[in-house]
C-alpha cells in the first residue's frame, strides 16, 4: 500500500460543495434545509480536521510513519492507522464518493480493521446505500451546531469544579478518557503514548471534571479562527445520569466562547445520549448521516 500523507505539516480538509446550487425550487423550507445541511457538512469537515490532526501529531511525534496513512481520495478523506481501527474512516462532504468506492477499498486493504465510510450529511439518515459487497451500514450520527456559541453560555450552577488538567494530571486525563470511551486494555499503553503529545497542540483546549476529589468526566474542545469543535466529553460511569456531561459541554462552549469563537460543531450518535444533552444545552440538528462498514473478508 502507498504512503500518502496529506498535507503534512498542517491537518487535511476537505472541500465543501455548494450543496445549494442544485435547487431551483423557491420554497423557503426547501431553502432552509440545503442550509442546514451545509452547515452539517461544515461540522463534518472540522471533525476531519480534528482526526487527521490527531494522526498527523502521532506520525510526526512517534515516527510512525510506516502506520498512518492519510489520502485524498477524490473529494473524500481517507484515514487508515494500521494500530488503531478507531481512525480507519472515510470522511466523506458529497456523493462523489459512490464512484470511487474500489480505490476506498483498495486502501484500507490488507489491514487489520477495514474502514468505517461517514457519508454525507443529508436531512434523513439512510439516505445513502452502498450495495457493493463487503459493506454494510453500520451507525447514525448527528450533526449539531450553533451561530453564536455565547447565546449558549449557561450560569447554573452545578456540583461539578472544571478546570484544565494540571502536568502531573495529564496520565490520569487520558487514562479516564480511554476508560470512559471503553479502549481495550491491551491497547491503552500505546495510546497513552500517541496521546500524550496533544497536550502540546495549541489549538485543543482539555478540561476535567471533578466532583470533591474524585474525576467526574473529561473533555477536550478544538479551536479554529472563529469555530470551535466539541470534540470527546465523557462522564466516568459512576458520575453519568448526574448532569456531568451536560456540565462538561456547557463548561466548553464557555471556554469557546472567551477564546473568541463564535460558531460551534459537534457530532454525537443519533438519538444517544450526548444527542439530547447537546440538544438540551441549545445546539441544532443540522444533518444527518449514516455510515457504513467495509470489512474486506467479506468481500
Amino acid at each position: 500500500m502507498s504512503r500518502i500523507i496529506a498535507r503534512p505539516t498542517e491537518p487535511a480538509l476537505l472541500d465543501l460543495p455548494n450543496l445549494g446550487s442544485k435547487s431551483t425550487e423557491p420554497s423557503s423550507k426547501r431553502v432552509q434545509s440545503v442550509l442546514e445541511v451545509d452547515v452539517a457538512v461544515e461540522a463534518l469537515q472540522h471533525v476531519a480536521r480534528y482526526d487527521s490532526m490527531r494522526l498527523e501529531t502521532y506520525r510526526q511525534k512517534e515516527n510512525l510513519a510506516n502506520r498512518i496513512c492519510v489520502s485524498r481520495i477524490d473529494s473524500a478523506l481517507a484515514l487508515r492507522f494500521d494500530d488503531v481501527g478507531y481512525f480507519n474512516r472515510v470522511y466523506c462532504a458529497d456523493p462523489a464518493f459512490l464512484d470511487k468506492l474500489p480505490e476506498i477499498e483498495a486502501f484500507y486493504r490488507g489491514g487489520a480493521f477495514g474502514c468505517e465510510l461517514v457519508a454525507p450529511p443529508s436531512e434523513e439518515s439512510g439516505s445513502v446505500t452502498i450495495t457493493r459487497r463487503g459493506w454494510a451500514p453500520a451507525h447514525h450520527y448527528a450533526w449539531l451546531h450553533h451561530p453564536n456559541c455565547t447565546a449558549l453560555w449557561s450560569v447554573k450552577a452545578t456540583p461539578f469544579d472544571m478546570r484544565p488538567p494540571k502536568p502531573s494530571e495529564r496520565q490520569q486525563f487520558l487514562l479516564a478518557y480511554l476508560r470512559a470511551f471503553e479502549a481495550q486494555e491491551d491497547r491503552i499503553p500505546g495510546a497513552l503514548r500517541n496521546m500524550r503529545h496533544l497536550f502540546d497542540r495549541p489549538e485543543l483546549d482539555f478540561l476535567m471534571a471533578w466532583h470533591g476529589a474524585r474525576l467526574a468526566g473529561v473533555a477536550i474542545l478544538m479551536r479554529c479562527g472563529d469555530t470551535a469543535l466539541l470534540c470527546a466529553g465523557a462522564a466516568m460511569p459512576e458520575f453519568r445520569e448526574m448532569g456531568c456531561h451536560a456540565a462538561l459541554l456547557a463548561a466548553r462552549i464557555r471556554l469557546a466562547s472567551e477564546a473568541g469563537c463564535r460558531q460551534i460543531y459537534s457530532w454525537a450518535e443519533l438519538g444517544g445520549q450526548s444527542h439530547a444533552n447537546m440538544e438540551k444545552i441549545g445546539l441544532g440538528l443540522a444533518g444527518r448521516t449514516t455510515t457504513w462498514r467495509y470489512s474486506p473478508e467479506n468481500d
